[in-house]
């Protein structure tokens, strides 16, 4: 419910908005009482309550000391755009998204630029236009190796 302001939103069931202007309350069983920042408020509070990182004093997110887990993978830098990014990857990638790393074998690893580990468990590990394609393969460096 709506009992008052403008442009609010209550999306969640039993939701309500109280006031305010362009206030968005998604969660169910949430409320807003005007002001400013309630959304941010709201997420802090209905959603991200274990947050696993905290910013330093130089702006710098910083994970708890914690083990994380990625199934699908990460990808540091750019997402490259011609990529079909296998499961359980990792990517360091510059600035280029259509040139970038590309690791397609599940559990394979890409550094360096334009390179491709395709092989399940592959790695490239630096260089430029290197393709990593059997099964527990490696290329440690270098230009346009297989």
């Amino acid at each position: 419910s709506i009992s008052g302001g403008s442009e609010n939103t209550a999306s969640g069931e039993s939701s309500s908005v109280s006031g305010g202007s362009s206030k968005v309350v998604s969660s169910d069983n949430a409320s807003v009482f005007g002001g400013e920042d309630n959304f941010e408020k709201e997420l802090k509070s209905n959603i991200l309550s274990d947050i696993p990182f905290t910013k330093d004093a130089e702006g710098w997110w910083v994970a708890d000391v914690a083990m994380f887990r990625f199934p699908k993978g990460v990808v540091i830098g750019v997402k490259s755009s011609t990529c079909t990014y296998g499961e359980g990857t990792l990517s360091v990638n510059g600035d280029s998204g259509v040139s970038g790393n590309c690791p397609e074998g599940d559990g394979s690893v890409t550094f360096g630029h334009s390179n491709t580990a395709s092989g399940k468990w592959s790695s490239v590990l630096g260089g430029y236009g290197n393709t990593a394609s059997g099964y527990f393969s490696s290329v440690s460096g270098g230009s346009d190796n297989t």
